[in-house]
């Protein structure tokens, strides 16, 4: 019992199957002090909200004024210093967006993809950006200072700044500072 404890306290990870410390995240004073001591970074006004799912939870830095809401998804390989999700102030995330800093690696034929390892890559949101509703980020993509990636969309190249991008795999929509 008190090795199951000190799995679900201390291991890297949040989440509604964390059910031990999942409850901490439906209480405000709580909350503020369980992200705190489990995550890498977490700014200012920043929230964690039940029913989210955080692997790698030290691997996570989180800016100013950020909500993280329900059904949210940020994965990364824990303990893996290239491995990081950096969400800077002031961005926008839409329920059930998918993050991600690493993936399964699967160019062996031979071999189950579980047994190949991983790529592992930094994913950065910069400061005011828009993540819209079901929308998933991979590894290694930025995305620009006050983008917009539109609901439903599959981001596998970085975005620049000033842009909307949407679809699957996400494209270029329209630069939203006036340039062409």
């Amino acid at each position: 019992m008190i090795k199951h404890l000190k799995f679900i306290l201390f291991y890297p990870k949040i989440g509604p199957d964390m059910y031990l410390t999942h409850w901490l995240l439906f209480f405000k004073t709580s909350r503020l002090w369980f992200q705190k001591r489990k995550m890498g970074k977490i700014g200012e006004n920043s929230e964690i909200r039940p029913y989210c799912t955080i692997i790698g939870t030290k691997n996570v830095m989180i800016g100013n004024n950020v909500i993280i809401p329900n059904g949210t998804t940020l994965g990364n390989l824990p303990g893996d210093k290239g491995s990081i999700i950096y969400i800077e102030d002031n961005v926008l995330l839409g329920p059930n967006v998918a993050i991600y800093s690493s993936t399964h690696n699967f160019q062996d034929v031979n071999k189950p993809i579980k047994n190949q390892g991983y790529n592992v890559a930094s994913t950065r949101l910069k400061s005011g950006c828009w993540i819209g509703i079901n929308s998933v980020i991979l590894p290694g993509v930025t995305i620009g200072k006050n983008s917009v990636v539109a609901a439903n969309s599959v981001v596998n190249k970085d975005v620049p700044d000033f842009t909307v991008v949407g679809g699957c795999p996400a494209k270029i929509i329209k630069r939203i500072d006036g340039s062409k």
